[in-house]
């Protein structure tokens, strides 16, 4: 799979096949994301629905797959030696851009998963449209300690069954940590915003912005890799 990943690509005579398709993707998935929040602020709920969930559950499904092919992130396959500028803008400009990016793709899939539940749990049906519920919204405690749990499972055995350098833990160690701080969060949300529908809107605003840092954090390191500072000959 990484043998086909880093194949030649199609968008940079210096691309990767892997990088290119990550692009377009990465513009695809934001621009429906983008469409769908614009729908639910003209208050067609169902259909902001649909385009959200299946863009989210695409996405999920996509990066999941993704990632995990080229070893839990673009730094495994390109790294410093697939960079061919100065180190001043690979120390200053270049990694830490790629680290804000990783970070926030992280949190975004995290929260992903939350908005799709919060979704659920602050809607309802009424003739087959959906409609946010103006009401108070607590997960319950089992619910909670459900979900913690489930998580820590989860990425220990993921850690079991994808097991490498210590680098790899401390990603499943991190994505843990996201899921229990999303938790945890939630509390907090519960006592600062009651209204389900009034989170469920301003959570999705944030995590609108989340990904649209990701989109300009990726493009901008894309272009950087495979416009202004290729590695023409890594022979």
């Amino acid at each position: 799979m990484k043998k086909f990943l880093t194949s030649p690509g199609f968008l940079s005579p210096y691309g990767t096949f892997g990088a290119d398709f990550s692009s377009v993707m990465a513009w695809g998935f934001t621009l429906l994301f983008v469409y769908g929040w614009y729908l639910g602020k003209k208050h067609q709920g169902q259909r902001h629905h649909l385009v959200t969930l299946w863009g989210m559950v695409a996405m999920l499904a996509y990066f999941t797959t993704y990632y995990l092919a080229r070893g839990l992130g673009a730094l495994s396959i390109e790294g410093k030696e697939g960079f061919g500028g100065p180190d001043w803008v690979y120390d200053y400009i270049f990694s830490p851009m790629l680290t804000i990016h990783i970070l926030v793709i992280s949190l975004g899939l995290v929260l992903a998963v939350y908005m799709i539940v919060l979704g659920f749990r602050s809607s309802a049906m009424k003739k087959s449209i959906r409609y946010l519920k103006s009401e108070p919204l607590v997960m319950e405690k089992k619910s909670f300690n459900t979900v913690l749990i489930g998580g820590a499972v989860i990425f220990g055995l993921l850690a079991v069954i994808r097991s490498g350098p210590l680098a790899r833990y401390i990603v499943y160690l991190a994505g843990f940590l996201l899921v229990a701080m999303v938790l945890f969060a939630e509390r907090w949300f519960e006592r600062a915003i009651p209204d389900g529908a009034k989170r469920h809107r301003k959570l999705g605003t944030f995590t609108m912005v989340l990904y649209v840092i990701a989109l300009v954090t990726s493009t901008v390191t894309y272009v950087m890799l495979y416009y202004i500072y290729p590695v023409k000959d890594l022979s």
